[in-house]
C-alpha cells in the first residue's frame, strides 16, 4: 500500500521519520523535511516501515550518493550533504541522551567532522570483506546475507583499496568457481600512520602503506595448500607484510606468511596491533579523538588513572604523559600482548596493564584500596557490563570519560551512573569516525557530585 508522508526526524539506525495512523513510520533514504511517497512494507503494533518510492518534495540536504553501489551495504547517509550528517549525528544524540539516558538538560556540542581539506570517504584503514555464493567479492548487504560485489572501495584508503582490488582479483583466479566453498571473506588492515601520518586521502601519489591480509577460509572447506596461498599473497600488492589463513585445518586452525601484527602512529607514538586485536578504524579522527579526550578528562601529574576497555594501549600511551600512573585493563589476550608490548614502544614504565573483565578488576582495586583519581572507559558497542558500571561508582573517581561508538547503550550506560546521584553528566562530544553512515562515536563526561 503507498501512501505520501511527511518525513520529520531521523532515527538512530539510519532511517528517516514519519507517522502513519498514530504510528511511528521508518523510512530508508529519507532526510526530514521531505514529503514522500512511500510503500508499507511492515506494520506492528507500535510502527511501521516503508520503502521509499518517490520523492515529492526534497530537502535542500539531499544530494546524489557519489557510490549508489554501497548504499545497502553500510554508507545509508550519503545521500544527505555531508555537513547535516553532522548535524544530525548531534541531534541524534541528544535524542538518546534525553530518552534513554534520562539527562533532560544534556549538553551536546556540535559533531566534529572530517577536518576541512579532508575527503569523507577514503578514510578507513581497516575493512572486512565477504565472498558471496556466486562468488561476488564486496561487503554484505544490511540485514542480509548477500554480497555487493565491488570491484573497488570508496571507504578504504586509496593505498588499501589498490590491495583490495589485487586480492580480490587473485581470489578469483586461484579459486575460480570454488571461491565461495573455499573462502569466506577476508580482512585489510594498514598501518597508514607509519607511513606519513594521517596521508590525507585524494593526494597526487599515493604510497604504499604496511598492509596485514587476514583470509577467513570457510569452516570445513579443504583448501590444498593454505601455505603456498599464504606466500602467494604475500607478493601480490605492495606494503603486505603479513597473510594470515584462519580456519584451515592442522594443530592451530591457521597459517602465516610474513608479521601477525602491523606497527602503526598516532600523534607520534607507536602501536603494535595484532590481527585479532581492536584498533580505531579512521586515523585521520582518532587523533582529534584522543586529544578532545585528554581536553575532557584534563589529567593532573599527580594523578593515577585508569584505562578501561584499554585495548591496545591508545589512550593508556597519552594518559601516562600527563598523569603519574595508569592503570590498564583489557580482556583480549592479544590485546593484553600488545599493550604491554607498546608501552615498551614509547618507553612508558608508568602503565600497568591487567587482563580481565573491568568488573572482576575494579572490584579488586577497590578491595586492595588502590587509588584511581579519573577513569577512562572504551567499551565495544554493547556497552559496559552493569557491574563494571556499579563497580566504578564503588570505586568513585573525580571525573568518568565514557568513549562509546554507540550513543544509545552510551545513553543507558549514563542513566545507570547519574541514577545513584553520586555522579552527573557534564556534556558529551559527538566525533565522526564513520562518515557517510548512522555510527557516532561520542566521548562523554562525567564528574562526581560529592567532595570527598
Amino acid at each position: 500500500m503507498s501512501i505520501d508522508v511527511e518525513l520529520t526526524d531521523l532515527a538512530y539506525g539510519g532511517d528517516a521519520v514519519g507517522r502513519y495512523e498514530g504510528r511511528v513510520l521508518f523510512v530508508p533514504g529519507g532526510i526530514p523535511g521531505e514529503r514522500v511517497r512511500v510503500d508499507i512494507v511492515e506494520e506492528r503494533r507500535g510502527h511501521a516501515r516503508a520503502d521509499l518510492l518517490e520523492i515529492l518534495r526534497p530537502a535542500p540536504e539531499r544530494v546524489d550518493p557519489s557510490y549508489p553501489l554501497l548504499t545497502d551495504c553500510g554508507c545509508q547517509w550519503q545521500h544527505i550533504a555531508y555537513p547535516a550528517q553532522l548535524t544530525w549525528k548531534a541531534h541524534i544524540v541528544r535524542q538518546l541522551l534525553v530518552r534513554i539516558g534520562k539527562q533532560p538538560d544534556a549538553v551536546v556540542h556540535p559533531t566534529l567532522g572530517m577536518p576541512n581539506g579532508t575527503s569523507p570517504w577514503q578514510y578507513r584503514n581497516i575493512a572486512l570483506f565477504s565472498v558471496g555464493p556466486a562468488g561476488e567479492v564486496g561487503f554484505k548487504l544490511t540485514d542480509s546475507h548477500d554480497v555487493q560485489d565491488l570491484e573497488e572501495c570508496a571507504l578504504l584508503h586509496p593505498a588499501l583499496d589498490m590491495v583490495y582490488q589485487r586480492i580480490r582479483e587473485k581470489l578469483i583466479s586461484y579459486f575460480g568457481e570454488s571461491l565461495s566453498e573455499m573462502i569466506q571473506g577476508f580482512t585489510i588492515r594498514g598501518a597508514i600512520g607509519a607511513v606519513n601520518g594521517s596521508q590525507a586521502a585524494g593526494t597526487s601519489a599515493v604510497k604504499a602503506v604496511p598492509t596485514l591480509l587476514s583470509l577467513h577460509a570457510r569452516p570445513g572447506s579443504q583448501m590444498e595448500d593454505p601455505q603456498q596461498l599464504a606466500n602467494e599473497l604475500m607478493t601480490i600488492a605492495p606494503g603486505i607484510v603479513g597473510v594470515i589463513v584462519e580456519r584451515v585445518g592442522g594443530r592451530y586452525g591457521r597459517v602465516v606468511a610474513g608479521q601477525e601484527f602491523l606497527t602503526d602512529t598516532v600523534l607520534g607514538r607507536r602501536f603494535r596491533v595484532s590481527s585479532d586485536s581492536f584498533f580505531q578504524v579512521n586515523l585521520v579522527q582518532t587523533g582529534v579523538l584522543i586529544e578532545k579526550v585528554m581536553q575532557m578528562l584534563d589529567p593532573q601529574r599527580t594523578e593515577v588513572a585508569l584505562d578501561g576497555y584499554s585495548g591496545v594501549g591508545l589512550f593508556s600511551a597519552f594518559l601516562a604523559t600527563r598523569t603519574t600512573r595508569v592503570v590498564a585493563i583489557e580482556s583480549q589476550p592479544s590485546a593484553v600482548m600488545d599493550a604491554r608490548a607498546n608501552a615498551t614502544l614509547n618507553n612508558q614504565n608508568n602503565i600497568t596493564t591487567l587482563e580481565g573483565t573491568l568488573e572482576r578488576i575494579v572490584g579488586q582495586l577497590h578491595y586492595r584500596r588502590e587509588r584511581i583519581d579519573i577513569a577512562l572507559v572504551d567499551p565495544p558497542r554493547a556497552g559496559c557490563h552493569p557491574k563494571a558500571l556499579q563497580a566504578l561508582q564503588v570505586l568513585g573517581p573525580r571525573t568518568i570519560c565514557y568513549v562509546s561508538c554507540d550513543p544509545s547503550t552510551l545513553a543507558r550506560d549514563i542513566a545507570t551512573l547519574c541514577a545513584g546521584g553520586r555522579y552527573r553528566l557534564i556534556a558529551a562530544q559527538p566525533i565522526d569516525m564513520f562518515p557517510q553512515t548512522y555510527h557516532i562515536e561520542c566521548i562523554a563526561l562525567l564528574n562526581r557530585i560529592d567532595s570527598r
